[in-house]
């Protein structure tokens, strides 16, 4: 539940860190700075003349706030069924796993989101040239980021524990 928790909190820093990242490293005339059709066809056009930073943006959020939305709905649905089976927790403290487990997670998370960002957009111009796709993979990337963090943190997490705990004794 924790790292659900975490990630949770994570994927939004995880997101415009995405999005600054692309437009850190794309010029103002990118192709990636693009329209979907159905953007503007719902927006009315006020788009159009838009900077193509801020239609990357909100093409981007057009994505990542209904992942995220449904995230949250999912941990949600998990805290109160926990609750409802097991009754209210009890505090107590953290496991040094978890401890070590925290920090690498987020930082390996705001590594791997910008990283499954410019790979995707690596393969999209390899496999479809043209292609409008950056505001998609700016906006799932931090999902993405997420999955691929969570195996490679708790790999690195058991040392750290390990090490830390030698050290407390």
């Amino acid at each position: 539940m924790t790292f659900l928790r975490q990630s949770a909190l994570l994927l939004p820093s995880a997101f415009l860190l995405g999005v600054l990242l692309f437009l850190l490293t794309h010029a103002h005339n990118d192709p990636g700075f693009g329209n979907y059709p159905f953007f503007d066809q719902w927006a009315g056009g006020r788009f159009v003349s838009a900077s193509p930073e801020l239609r990357l943006l909100l093409q981007s959020l057009l994505f990542f706030l209904p992942a995220y939305a449904v995230a949250l709905l999912f941990l949600l649905g998990i805290v109160l069924a926990e609750a409802a089976m097991f009754g209210p927790r009890e505090a107590r403290r953290p496991s040094g796993y978890a401890r070590a487990f925290s920090p690498a997670f987020a930082i390996l998370l705001l590594v791997a989101s910008p990283a499954v960002v410019f790979e995707g957009e690596r393969a999209a111009g390899r496999l479809a040239p043209g292609a409008l796709v950056a505001p998609i993979l700016v906006g799932l990337a931090p999902f993405a980021g997420a999955a691929l963090a969570a195996v490679p943190a708790a790999l690195l997490a058991a040392p750290i524990a390990a090490v830390r705990r030698r050290e407390t004794r």
